[in-house]
């Protein structure tokens, strides 16, 4: 089941042992849903901005890889990205993440540039999605 995360210290100890040295804080655009059965087993954070949208961050857990809940979490945000009116969405990758690439690729997303050294000296993809807005 997936649900809305108001109160950001819930995930706190998942985010600081996937990313070292980061800060939870209240950003009022970010949304953080969680993928939970008997504790959380995914989590994503998206970002919307006016027009705009941004996933910050896909996680799922080691031992529950490989059973689409990382694709559930993402069509979760696409479907309310695109319910706010967004006109597109971005992200970044590291580019040696070919399952994370593979994903975004399968739900539409582009490669659309390299950023140097943007995860501590590892490169990343800009990825882009544009949404058709109704």
């Amino acid at each position: 089941m997936i649900t809305e995360v108001n109160d950001f210290e819930i995930v706190a100890p998942i985010l600081k042992e996937y990313f070292h040295g980061y800060i939870v804080n209240n950003d009022p655009f970010e949304k953080v849903a969680i993928y939970n059965h008997n504790g959380i087993m995914g989590i994503i954070s998206y970002s919307i901005m006016y027009e705009r949208a941004e996933i910050n961050y896909i996680i799922t857990l080691p031992h529950f890889r490989h059973k689409g809940i990382g694709s559930k979490l993402l069509e979760y945000a696409l479907k309310d990205i695109s319910n706010k009116k967004c006109k597109s969405i971005s992200l970044e990758v590291e580019t040696e993440n070919e399952e994370a690439i593979n994903l975004y690729l399968k739900y539409g997303f582009k490669r659309e540039i390299i950023r140097p050294h943007y995860y501590a000296g590892k490169d990343a993809y800009l990825m882009t999605k544009e949404i058709e807005v109704k």
